[in-house]
């Protein structure tokens, strides 16, 4: 009887390496999701009366800003616009 069970290197090595195209997935969302981030950073640099031409407040701008870094600050604003504009 043995306590640690035996697993050939081979299968069990190569099942956790990515595939090349998911390692290459995941880098072209952190640069999008970089590019996006910098967007609404301009966003938030926009005088008022900008920004409300757009559909967006000041508030929306630092909400979106201050969300988790995993999500899209361009797609929540893009959200509040949307709804601001269906309400109006």
């Amino acid at each position: 009887m043995t306590l640690f069970s035996r697993t050939p290197l081979g299968g069990d090595f190569f099942t956790r390496i990515p595939a090349p195209g998911v390692v290459a997935a995941a880098a072209l969302a952190m640069i999008r999701m970089l590019r996006n981030r910098r967007a609404a950073h301009r966003l938030a640099d926009m005088p008022d009366y900008l920004l409300s031409d757009v559909g967006l407040r000041r508030d929306d701008v630092h909400d979106a800003l201050t969300a988790g870094w995993r999500e899209d600050p361009t797609f929540q604003l893009a959200l509040k616009a949307a709804r601001r504009r269906r309400c109006l």
